[in-house]
């Protein structure tokens, strides 16, 4: 008898510790946002680099309470590319921006819209300066081209510049 109720207690147990896991894995949260960033380019730039490096342009420094969403759209051309967002804040603390890196083939028919979606978790409920840098490489070394691009920065701060 006391084998069977062992055994419920043990397989209880790992239920829970793997619930527990898929929490720490999976956060949620909730910001107010009241302000936008943005900003784009119109001329062509290229890469063939295998190293990451700054999309020229394509960057923000915001001042921000709690998360904020990095919302990225562009037409590209050439070689598959990846892209990721790299954050530093004040103290220099550099870090990549989840999910993470990303890649994305266009095609061999010409140009393809890319979007997507990153969110800097910004830990703290008091302001703090961030630099948003788009950053992409070309894994295989072909050369890839960004035809038009731009960049969307939502938060929430004190005050917003240009705000009425």
């Amino acid at each position: 008898m006391w084998k069977k109720q062992l055994a419920a207690v043990a397989t209880l147990g790992l239920v829970l510790a793997g619930t527990g896991a898929v929490l720490a894995v999976t956060t949620t949260g909730r910001t107010p946002v009241n302000c936008m960033d943005t900003t784009w380019r119109k001329t062509e730039v290229s890469t063939s680099s295998t190293d990451w490096a700054d999309v020229p342009g394509l960057q923000a420094d915001p001042t921000a309470v709690f998360p904020m969403t990095v919302d990225v759209s562009a037409t590209v051309s050439g070689a598959p590319v990846g892209f990721r967002v790299l954050s530093t804040n004040v103290g220099t603390q550099t870090r990549v921006s989840n999910p993470g890196a990303t890649q994305f083939d266009p095609g061999a028919n010409g140009p393809n819209a890319f979007a997507y979606q990153w969110v800097e978790k910004g830990d703290s409920g008091a302001p703090h300066a961030i630099l948003l840098k788009l950053q992409w490489r070309s894994p295989s070394g072909d050369p890839v081209t960004l035809l038009r691009g731009d960049m969307a920065v939502l938060y929430r701060t004190d005050g917003c510049d240009g705000e009425a």
